[in-house]
């Protein structure tokens, strides 16, 4: 058989039914390849080794609790579970115990997950980098963020499959930085009761794996409507389209003005395009709106969001906040009112936008890079003079802004050997859609497939 950790979430869980492999034995693998990769990764901030165990004895005296019986699973550390700290990398929330699960984690239990621990986190979430850990890939490079933890352990082999969240790209970057999937939820499709939030309205949940089959496994576990959170979405997510029914919407030059796009970034999307040509019905030139249309207006919303949802932290515990972040929380306080009215206005219409790229124009999914840049140096806090925020989501920050759905797919290698990837965007609910053309995309090609040297 081959080596556990190796496998696939869809591959370990087949072994687990088919008793192959016991839950336990699963996770004393998972636990092993911590063992040996941690000191250079440090994907975690906390491990749960003996709580896990005792899941994992549990089920395997029992009949298959789900899709995701006895495999290990990592959460980024906002997800609330009970009696475990969930701290979000911030000093202002350190010892904070919650005294119940997430949702989304009581689902992954319901499921038979096993929670092997916390990962680690940019500070309450705000960046677009991960200080504490480091890249599988090159231990002197970014794993990127938010959630880079997440990302670096699967990245790593450490565990089969994780969740992230999503503010303005925070799933999808770090899948591109270490060379993982992972899938950026419509508004509203993933509850969100249990977490430490940044923003109401651009804050999503997603499924973050090695595969494209991985996530849309994860994402049917974690996905519905929830009535303890008030914005959760009634709607179902949409069912899986054929890909070979579909057309995939190629930006043309104005979406890309403003930004520069590094020549293998753009290489990789072109090869991908060249692939996903065999596999979707037909492939168009679409005028999707360039980020500037959304970046002041997203800004001004979700920095004035944090600063309302943080403000204990920002008033009373401003001295154990970060200085990145309390200026960030400040800057969200000065914000008017009529500011910030006018900044929802624009939003809509931006959103507006956006559906009409699919709804006048003809296509179902539309590619973008994930990031205009490489993966950058550990440490890095800006890109040529420009803070990273700004510099390096371009691509991702308005697919929040417009509520929309995008998987993050590995897609090459620079010259350097780290990875490079892309994203396709679709319809709201249109989750499975995306999760089936990256899986038919990743059956014709490996670069999913590629461990990292550590």
């Amino acid at each position: 058989m081959t080596e556990p950790t190796q496998m696939s979430l869809a591959a370990a869980a087949q072994a687990i039914r088919a008793r192959d492999l016991s839950a336990v034995e699963l996770l004393d693998a998972c636990l092993a390849s911590i063992e040996r990769t941690e000191s250079t990764v440090n994907a975690f901030a906390s491990i749960g080794a003996d709580a896990a165990r005792a899941v994992a004895q549990q089920l395997d005296g029992g009949g298959i609790a789900g899709p995701l019986h006895g495999v290990p699973i990592a959460l980024k550390d906002l997800f609330f579970t009970e009696g475990v700290p969930t701290e979000a990398n911030c000093e202002a929330l350190r010892g904070f115990v919650p005294d119940h699960d997430a949702t989304v984690v009581h689902r992954l239990r319901q499921a038979g997950a096993v929670i092997v621990g916390k990962t680690n986190t940019h500070e309450l979430a705000f960046g677009v980098s991960c200080p504490a850990s480091h890249n599988p890939w090159d231990p002197q490079r970014s794993t990127g963020g938010s959630s880079g933890g997440s990302a670096a352990s699967l990245a790593a082999r450490q565990v089969f499959g994780a969740l992230g969240t999503d503010t303005g790209g925070s799933v999808r970057i770090p899948s591109n930085c270490c060379g993982t999937t992972g899938i950026k939820t419509t508004r509203g499709v993933v509850p969100r009761h249990g977490l430490h939030l940044l923003s109401w309205t651009y804050d999503t949940v997603g499924p973050m794996g090695r595969t494209a089959e991985d996530c849309r496994i994860l994402l049917d576990v974690i996905a519905g409507h929830s009535p303890d959170d008030p914005f959760s979405s009634k709607t179902p997510l949409s069912d899986a389209a054929d890909p070979g029914e579909l057309t995939l919407g190629v930006p043309s030059d104005s979406f890309f003005d403003g930004i520069d796009v590094d020549p293998h970034v753009g290489a990789v999307m072109d090869a991908a395009v060249d692939v996903l040509r065999t596999i979707v019905a037909d492939i168009s030139s679409v005028q999707v709106p360039n980020s500037a249309e959304h970046m002041p207006a997203g800004v001004t919303i979700v920095f004035a969001e944090s600063a309302a949802l943080l403000e204990e932290l920002r008033t009373d515990h401003t001295d154990l906040v970060g200085e990145e972040v309390r200026g960030i929380l400040e800057a969200g306080a000065a914000i008017s009112g009529a500011e910030l009215a006018s900044a929802q206005a624009q939003r809509v219409t931006f959103e507006r936008a956006c559906m009409d790229v699919f709804d006048e124009q003809g296509v179902d999914l539309i590619i973008a890079p994930v990031n205009p840049n490489q993966v950058l140096p550990h440490g890095a806090v800006e890109l040529d003079g420009v803070p990273l925020i700004p510099a390096t989501t371009q691509f991702t920050f308005p697919v929040n802004g417009a509520g929309l759905p995008a998987i993050a797919l590995p897609g090459g290698f620079a010259p350097d050997g780290l990875p490079i990837g892309f994203q396709l965007i679709g319809r709201p609910y249109a989750e499975r859609t995306l999760a089936a053309v990256g899986e038919a995309f990743q059956r014709v090609t490996d670069h999913h497939a590629h461990a990292p040297p550590v």
